[in-house]
Parts: structure tokens; sequence; C-alpha cells
């Protein structure tokens, strides 16, 4: 019997779990999407549902998703529309799944209703802004004595970096280039720190295109709260900034209409200090550095075919863009 790094699930499975452990008896259960964690789509005669499969070497403790959970149950009760964890016919919201590669957490969730929507106008860019800002305002008092990585420096640079490390062992000298560009990065957020830098719960991951439904009327429902822990805000609102540098393809004028209307939106409901927003691009330039390392930290599962050369030759471009 060979080792298995990662397997997945069947919707046969899935199905008759949740007919076996939820008050829901599903008619129908769709492989949604494999990303960090694996998403699937449950129906039954009256609703939707979202049933995640957590990676077992991504959350390998049980406290890492009860904290996810209890945020998430705060914020319903605080009035935020958030897709939301459904209890289980014994009350208790986590399902201990045992897989060939050990053991899985698995939760079911309601369904976002709407869609994905493109932020591309300065309208749903401030009501986006307005949003996060709400989400940050209603978390100011949230508390868990459940165990889960902040999103501080060690997080964001220092585990990224040994990631990168070991996948470019081949390439030294533009691996020591990166390591300085963090280390800079490193130092200026350690000069704004003591000049005060909003903490709180963030939700890790808000782009905007995504981990947010609005339907037709414009009413929204966050989603994908994976990422989330405390940290500083400015780093969350940095990755907003960093998908509408992506989005909006290199119309800068474009961008800076996006990015005003957001800022506009935010400080409507909640203020941002001036240190806030001069940490903000820094943030962005971690942000990159974050996510190359996730992207090496997930060839195991999705193969390294997008992460050769290639790929660090143009991440290489992009720091050299880096200024501070």
């Amino acid at each position: 019997m060979l080792a298995v790094a990662y397997s997945t699930l069947s919707e046969k499975a899935i199905s008759d779990y949740i007919a076996e452990n939820y008050h829901i008896k599903p008619i129908e259960v769709n492989y949604l999407i494999r990303g960090i964690n694996d998403t699937y789509v449950v129906k039954d005669d009256h609703s939707k549902y979202v049933f995640r499969v957590y990676r077992s070497d991504w959350r390998s403790h049980e406290d890492e998703v009860a904290f996810e959970l209890e945020l998430l149950i705060y914020l319903k009760n605080q009035g935020i529309p958030v897709s939301y964890p459904i209890a289980k016919i014994d009350g208790h919201h986590i399902n201990t799944l045992y897989v060939p590669e050990g053991k899985r957490f698995g939760v079911l969730f309601s369904y976002a209703d709407g869609e994905e929507t493109p932020i591309d106008n300065e309208n749903i860019s401030l009501l986006f802004g307005k949003a996060v800002a709400e989400l940050h305002q209603k978390t100011t008092n949230f508390t868990s004595n459940k165990q889960r990585s902040e999103l501080n420096l060690e997080f964001l640079i220092d585990h990224p970096l040994e990631v990168i490390q070991k996948a470019m062992v081949h390439r030294s000298e533009d691996f020591t280039f990166i390591e300085e560009v963090a280390i800079k990065l490193k130092n200026r957020i350690q000069e704004l720190e003591p000049k005060g830098l909003d903490w709180g719960i963030c939700h890790g991951d808000l782009h905007g295109n995504q981990n947010i439904s609005f339907c037709n009327d414009l009413t929204y429902t966050h989603y994908d709260f994976d990422i989330c822990g405390y940290g500083w805000r400015a780093y969350d609102i940095a990755e907003f900034r960093l998908a509408r540098q992506y989005h909006t393809n290199g119309d800068k004028e474009l961008l800076e209409r996006l990015w005003s209307a957001f800022l506009e939106g935010y400080t409507s409901i909640r203020e941002l200090s001036q240190n806030d927003l001069a940490a903000i691009p820094v943030f962005v330039w971690i942000r990159e550095l974050w996510l190359m390392g996730l992207c090496f930290q997930l060839r195991h599962i999705d193969g390294g075919i997008d992460t050769g050369d290639d790929f660090i030759d143009e991440k290489i471009d992009i720091f050299k863009k880096v200024q501070l």
C-alpha cells in the first residue's frame, strides 16, 4: 500500500454521510472546486448548502476549524450576512472524516445566494469597502480560546520564505534576491508598527471578485473565512488593492478610481489612520510573497507544472518593482 498525500471524497460518500448525520436528505451533491480545500454543493428539496472538506496538511488541528466557525456564528449573530456552519443532529458542527491520508475535517455551511460579481466600477467598489469595514467593525469584541495562527510576520513572511527556499534550491542567487526583498518588507512593517497599526480579526482573503456573493439588488453574503485570524487590518485591505492591480490589466486610472471608491466606502463606516494607509502598499508586496509561498506549498496537490522556472521568473520581475 503506497502512501497518499491527498484523496478526493466521492459525491455519493458525501451524500450518504450528510443524510446520516444531518437533518438534511440530499437529492444532489456536486463536487464544485478543488482549492486549498475541497468544496461540494449539496441540494435537498428546499435549499442549497456547501460542504467543505479541509485538507489534512492545511488544517490538521480541530481548533483551527473551530475558531473559524465560532467567528462565523458570532458574525451571524451580529447581523453580518455570512455563510455560516450548519449543526449536525448531535449539535456539533465539525465532522472528522477518516481518509487514506489520515483524517480530514468537514463542515456543512449555508449557501451564499447570488453570484461572484466583478468589482469593476466605483459603485460596487464603494459598497465592498463598506462591507469590509462592517466586517472589521463588528469583530472588535470577538474573542476565542481556540488556537489559530495569527496573520503576523512569521505567517506572512518567515514561513513562506522557508517554502520558497526549498522550491528554489536550483536558483540560489534568485532566492537571495527574494529574501532581501522580504527582509526590507519586514523591516518596513516593524518601523510602522510602533506608530500604531490597527490589529484585529481579518477575513484573510478579501480580494472582492470571490468570497462575497452579490444578489441582483446588491445585497451580499461573505463566505470562505478559511484564512481568517487576528492580523493587521491594513493587510486585509491590501489584498483588495492587489486584486484590483491584476483585474484592471494595467489601467492605472481605473485602478485608482476603484481604490478611491473602496476607501470612501470603508472610511464612511470606520476610520483608517495615516499609518495604516502607509502600510497598505507594503502589505500588497507581502501578500505577493505569501501567495508565492502558497503556490509552492500546493505543488504536491496540484502538480508543479504551473510553478516552474517561468513562474519564478514572473515573480522575480514583480519583486524587482518593489519600492519602499
